[in-house]
């Protein structure tokens, strides 16, 4: 079981008759109402994920049950659909207090029951600050008008206003980009969710999460008001040893700080001087003969995939030299058996960024300006591009030019302010992550471009003979 949580899962007993009852309450497909979150349901390449999109997609298959997803533009319409009779079951986390009193009438909880609470966030090296009291004379960040804001501002209250808050507008900084340089020891302590902070710990390690600011807010999915039999269902399904364990590996995957993040702002080792960009240059050369693809740039981007790994896997399920989601693999004729395979994995690749570069030829003319932007679309998929375009647009940024205009547009993305924009089809993205992906692969394409002429015939790099 992830860490994070105390993870709890509290459900009333039932007799076999009442369970048996429940599961006739749902049709074949189960309609389900959710919210854009950057745990619990986002779009990442192109695959939907999620905590409460994988968990409630594993038990409605343990039921032998379809999920129809209906994305609402928040909590409070998620549950209006339900109390509606648009959807069956809200599967998204609704406050048992805001349940209690603003949903009072409109909603009943049922399934797995979370905890989370507000974290002080720290630098590696710094004086830890591991109580309350600890807190007095100390500069604290927090992104102005949150949740986290508000806890905090309760705590400066008790200690007398001994606490220097810094409120930083998310319009200027996001949160991810607050604690990016709390790890680079560029920024004080930050006050944010412990979802947040867990997640932003996997991609930086050195981050602590060193004080609760909080009591744990408990939270659950729901069904429309006085609707028992089917919060029965819902609590029915998600009991036993074998959901729990779905569960608790379906929590690790998200928020475990343990696992495998991205190799975000890892620095290019390959030694250049022996004539290769890469273990595998003849592979990329013969697949990027006939394409608009420059080979250099095909192995710069099998670095920041996998550091030339044909065996990784990434917490998503990105498999092989150049990471390919099992989904996307299918749909380009990767064969599962081949996922490994390094000449079929850069043989799709192409394929791939030839379909995403075909996709934004009309949104983005110039061919050379559209590398970034194919490339962006292979990290974080084409409809969060696409997204960031249309906030671009929105904001008077060009929306066709990457560099300080669609990647600033990107790391918006990652504001619930402009996930939740009207303009925005595909929510939350980890804008950070793919604007580091773009600029690592520039980064080394670079390197390897001044140093190895386009023309180069390579053969397979010594090493692997």
């Amino acid at each position: 079981m992830c860490a994070l949580y105390a993870a709890l899962v509290v459900f009333g007993g039932c007799s076999n008759a009442k369970e048996i009852e429940a599961e006739d309450v749902f049709g074949d497909t189960l309609k389900v109402a959710t919210i854009y979150g950057p745990a619990s349901f986002f779009s990442y390449r192109d695959t939907l994920m999620g905590y409460d999109y994988d968990f409630m997609e594993a038990i409605a298959a343990d039921h032998g049950k379809k999920v129809r997803w209906i994305v609402a533009p928040s909590v409070d319409e998620a549950i209006a659909m339900a109390d509606a009779g648009t959807v069956d079951i809200v599967a998204a986390p609704i406050p048992e207090k805001d349940a209690a009193t603003i949903y009072k009438d409109k909603v009943t909880l049922c399934g797995p029951e979370m905890k989370v609470d507000e974290v002080l966030v720290q630098p590696a090296g710094d004086t830890v600050l591991v109580n309350i009291a600890d807190l007095a004379g100390e500069t604290i960040y927090v992104e102005k008008d949150s949740k986290s804001e508000a806890n905090l501002r309760r705590i400066n209250a008790d200690l007398d206003g001994r606490i220097n808050i810094v409120a930083v507008d998310a319009d200027s900084i996001a949160v991810e980009d607050m604690l990016a340089e709390v790890a680079d020891g560029k920024r004080g302590p930050v006050a944010t969710d412990r979802e947040t902070a867990l997640i932003n710990k996997a991609y930086h390690p050195e981050l602590r999460l060193t004080l609760s600011l909080s009591e744990p807010e408990t939270t659950r999915w729901g069904v429309a008001f006085g609707k028992d039999k089917a919060a029965l269902a819902v609590d029915t399904w998600c009991t036993g040893v074998e959901p729990e364990k779905e569960r608790g590996d379906i929590l690790s995957k998200y928020l475990d700080a343990q696992r495998v993040a991205p190799v975000a702002g890892a620095k290019f080792d390959f030694d250049l001087r022996n004539g290769y960009a890469s273990p595998y240059d003849g592979l990329f050369k013969t697949h990027a003969e006939g394409s608009r693809w420059d080979w250099r740039l095909l192995a710069a981007q099998g670095f920041a995939e996998s550091r030339f790994k044909p065996t990784a896997k990434s917490w998503a399920g990105a498999s092989g030299l150049m990471q390919i989601m099992p989904a996307t693999g299918r749909q380009f004729g990767l064969k599962k058996s081949e996922m490994f395979n390094p000449d079929r994995s850069i043989e799709t690749a192409v394929k791939i960024l030839d379909y995403y570069d075909n996709m934004m030829a009309k949104k983005v003319p110039d061919p050379q300006e559209r590398i970034k932007f194919t490339l962006a679309s292979y990290n974080a998929g084409a409809g969060h591009v696409l997204d960031a375009i249309k906030l671009a647009e929105k904001y008077g940024l060009d929306p066709t030019v990457w560099d300080d205009n669609v990647e600033k547009a990107m790391l918006m993305k990652m504001n619930k302010k402009y996930y939740r924009d009207p303009v925005v089809r595909h929510g939350y993205s980890r804008g950070r992550e793919t604007v580091d992906y773009v600029d690592r692969i520039y980064a080394y394409y670079d390197q390897v471009r001044s140093r190895i002429p386009r023309g180069d015939t390579f053969e397979t790099h010594p090493d692997l003979l």
